[in-house]
């Protein structure tokens, strides 16, 4: 057995040794801890009688403790010639690389195993029961032993091999045969695959089935779902009273796969007619439609049923309370909005000041009722000196209506945008189009140019009497 030692001092206090007592090399430390994927990489070299990372070769180290002092100043006693064939790699490892397909030990003892592929994303994948790539490493399927991985790990290259070569092997073709599935069996299994079929008093229904129409359903053969079922090819799943769906087992999913890649490659004829498979089943499926169940089955629907239902209130009752959550918000003015209102109340204030404090004001009340919005749109009332807000716009350019209640709040300000505070407004507009008199308000740069010229303000505004009385109070204090 393999086992790590660490050592008192030294930068590199961990080193691995083998089981018969040689000590082979230090391995990566992280956070005062050995690495366990250069752990694993060291003792797999090792085993394997291959170069252990961070070591030389054994020919090198042989090599090294017979170099003369001439070769070991980096003269060399071949001529030029046999230093260049020697720099070329005969053939073996130096020319292999690593198979798309291969096992992984998901634990540092090893006792654990999946069957990961390279053809499936950018980074390697996983594999389930049935070969096919999972994004999360939970969903793999686990094997025991280094052997079970590697076999899984080859049937799945021969499956690429197949498939990249439109080929199969002939026991495979044979086995597809022998199912002879019709078109309407192998679309139906398809879609039991996909949970797209359910079963009610009514008969067999498979829903959404078109590829480029929403809620395109279709009808089944009363005789064509059981007979999968009795198959052994289809299990059923009772998830409200009065209502099954259907999924496929193990022998189903590898007959659909085998099936569908026979068609693919014309190995294959479908027969017009669906194929009565050998029964499986010891007794006979249970008809919704003539009100028989399995024992069990109500009750079992009952609760998925209730659960189901349980689940949808309270996503409803959540629904509810962000609703009543930005409806209040929506409700409720900002301290920047109230300050630009108090603002924008103030005697004597300069015109492209006012100008853009409703235009901020504008971004203020727009943000508070649709918390999305980039920019608005803002068109020519009944005069040329009138403005009123007309559609939202968010960052990825979907345009909204205006909101009554925002469009009352605003209401009760006038934009400001006239002839003399044109320019103004072209500052703080994304687009202008003077010939129709639309602007496209930008409303966070509105809200930054009001917030600059509220400090402006408010640098400008003259200290109150009360609190210069207060300051020369205070002065007089200190003085005596």
């Amino acid at each position: 057995m393999y086992t790590i030692v660490q050592e008192d001092g030294g930068e590199w206090p961990w080193i691995v040794v083998s089981p018969d007592g040689e000590r082979i090399v230090h391995p990566s430390v992280i956070n005062n801890e050995p690495s366990i994927d250069d752990i694993r990489d060291i003792v797999r070299a090792h085993a394997d009688g291959k170069p252990v990372p961070g070591l030389p070769a054994d020919s090198e180290r042989a090599a090294d403790a017979v170099a003369t002092p001439e070769e070991a100043a980096g003269e060399s006693t071949e001529d030029s010639d046999a230093d260049e064939v020697a720099d070329v790699p005969a053939s073996g490892d130096a020319y292999s690389t690593p198979t798309p397909a291969r096992a992984v030990a998901l634990d540092v003892r090893e006792t654990k195993w999946a069957a990961e592929c390279d053809r499936h994303g950018p980074v390697p994948m996983a594999l389930n029961k049935y070969g096919d790539p999972v994004a999360d490493v939970s969903a793999a399927y686990m094997y025991t032993s280094r052997d079970e991985a590697d076999d899984a790990a080859r049937l799945h290259l021969d499956r690429h091999a197949a498939q990249d070569a439109d080929t199969m092997p002939p026991d495979d073709i044979d086995a597809a045969q022998s199912l002879n599935f019709s078109r309407d069996q192998w679309r139906a299994l398809g879609w039991m695959r996909a949970g797209k079929v359910r079963e009610t008093a009514d008969g067999f229904t498979a829903f959404d089935v078109s590829p480029d129409k929403a809620d395109v359903s279709t009808k089944f053969n009363k005789q064509r779902v059981p007979g999968l079922w009795l198959a052994g090819f289809v299990k059923v799943y009772a998830v409200a009273p009065g209502v099954r769906a259907f999924g496929l087992t193990d022998e189903g999913e590898a007959a659909f796969r085998l099936w569908s890649q026979a068609v693919r490659i014309g190995a294959v004829t479908e027969p017009e007619k669906d194929t009565k498979h050998t029964a499986v089943k010891d007794g006979p499926y249970r008809w919704l439609s003539a009100g028989d169940t399995w024992p069990g089955e109500v009750k079992a629907a009952q609760a998925a049923a209730d659960a189901e239902a349980k689940t949808e209130a309270e996503a409803a009752a959540l629904r509810k309370a962000e609703e009543e959550r930005a409806a209040l918000k929506a409700a409720t003015p900002t301290d920047d909005e109230l300050a630009v209102i108090d603002a924008l109340g103030r005697e004597g204030l300069d015109e492209h000041a006012a100008a853009v404090l409703s235009a901020a004001y504008i971004g203020h009340v727009i943000t508070r009722y649709r918390p999305g919005a980039t920019s608005v749109r803002l068109d020519e009332g009944s005069n040329d000196d009138e403005r009123h807000v007309s559609r939202t716009y968010n960052f990825n350019g979907v345009e909204k209506p205006i909101t009554t209640e925002a469009d009352d709040t605003l209401s009760a300000i006038p934009a400001n945008l006239t002839d003399a505070t044109a320019d103004t407004w072209h500052a703080l507009c994304m687009s202008v189009d003077e010939r129709y008199g639309v602007y496209q308000l930008d409303l966070q740069a509105a809200m930054d140019a009001g917030r600059a010229t509220l400090a402006v303000l408010a640098a400008e505004e003259p200290e109150s009497p009360e609190l210069w009385v207060s300051r020369e109070f205070k002065q007089t204090v200190e003085r005596h």
